[in-house]
């Protein structure tokens, strides 16, 4: 289910060869029940709206509010550090009562921040992403947008992957309630993505992923900056954050150089 927000831009564009989307869209329907029931979430609409007349700025004044604050300017909006509000992020949608002028509970719906650009990493020697201008802690950069997959879609893509060499671009988020695994949401940008497939992995990343719900049960993968972040610099984030992945002596080396670098990349475990 696609948000509607005439204020969402992305005018970014793939320097490869493949088709650019502006969030997650469905896989082909291959006539599984498995797909049914992803579709069927897809389709969904989250009837949590709130009848805010105010800035829907904390969870007293709005049922989904307060997972994000103003910065030390009072001009862009940060995450709250999950230590501080462990509740999932859910952003008030169009069937909400509060004004889009005044709610500081919108921020991924309008799509990704300005002054990305898409380069040629020399340290991973393949496609990085940066920023032209400095990036404050804790501020939205991109969604993490592609195909969204069945469990044994992704598998097959993994096993394809795996035989013919190629990137490995399948994300796979878990969340959890306590113990409890709840969702798995598998985005694969490989062959219909944003600019979040070009940010690589580090074993010290300045970006980290958060499960952002607008209208949909199925949560955008949103990055978040996870420190201030320098102009020029690359952005990367971990590969086997939020508990979706392991690491095994069998993963690819890991090129990020960082102090505490594993030496392997991390590989996805579907289960």
């Amino acid at each position: 289910m696609n948000v509607t927000e005439v204020d969402f831009k992305d005018d970014y564009e793939h320097p490869d060869d493949l088709e650019y989307i502006l969030e997650s869209v469905l896989m082909s329907n291959d006539g599984s029940a498995e797909f049914q029931s992803l579709e069927e979430k897809y389709n969904s609409v989250l009837l949590n709206q709130c009848q805010c007349k105010g800035s829907c700025d904390n969870i007293e004044n709005c049922p989904h509010g307060g997972q994000y604050m103003y910065g030390p300017d009072g001009k862009e909006l940060l995450l709250w550090n999950s230590e501080a509000s462990p509740k999932p992020v859910i952003e008030c949608n169009p069937l909400c009562e509060c004004s889009r002028n005044s709610c500081s509970n919108r921020l991924v719906q309008y799509g990704p921040r300005r002054n990305l650009e898409v380069f040629d990493s020399p340290i991973y020697g393949s496609k990085g992403l940066r920023s032209k201008v400095n990036i404050p802690c804790r501020v939205f950069i991109c969604e993490y947008a592609g195909e969204l997959l069945t469990k044994s879609e992704a598998k097959r893509r993994l096993e394809a992957n795996e035989a013919l060499g190629l990137m490995n671009y399948v994300l796979v988020l878990n969340e959890y309630t306590s113990n409890e695994k709840q969702q798995v949401t598998i985005v694969d940008p490989s062959r219909r993505g944003n600019i979040g497939r070009y940010l690589n992995h580090s074993c010290e990343p300045n970006c980290q992923i958060a499960a952002v719900r607008i209208d949909c049960p199925i949560p955008k993968i949103g990055i978040f900056a996870a420190r201030d972040i320098k102009a020029q610099e690359e952005l990367c984030f971990h590969y086997g954050g939020e508990g979706q992945y392991v690491n095994t002596k069998n993963g690819k080396t890991c090129l990020c150089a960082a102090p505490n670098c594993t030496g392997y990349m991390p590989n996805t475990e579907i289960d």
